[in-house]
């Protein structure tokens, strides 16, 4: 399982190393690192004004706080979200 962040894709860069970037189906890009292939990034066109990230690649991501938790229908039957943030089946914009 991994955890991600989604963020105005303006405001993102990468700091450190070079980003490799895959169409991997149609719509979708992937970011991996060039150096070690570790999977950093996640496009869709769908959202073209964002990008997902995965936090753990992150220099300081303690100083993130959750606001939401998207695309919860696609998490694993034993995963239990018990705080109080808004839930979405997939996107933000959803039911």
């Amino acid at each position: 399982m991994v955890a991600w962040g989604t963020f105005n894709a303006s405001d993102f860069s990468v700091t450190s190393g070079e980003l490799t970037e895959v169409v991997t189906s149609p719509g979708v890009t992937r970011g991996h690192c060039a150096a070690c292939g570790t999977s950093l990034t996640y496009r869709n066109e769908e959202r073209p004004g964002e990008i997902d990230v995965t936090l753990a690649t992150l220099d300081e991501p303690m100083a993130l706080e959750p606001k939401a938790h998207i695309w919860v229908r696609d998490k694993l039957p034993w995963v239990r979200i018990s705080d109080e943030l808004p839930q979405y089946q997939t996107v933000r914009s959803d039911p």
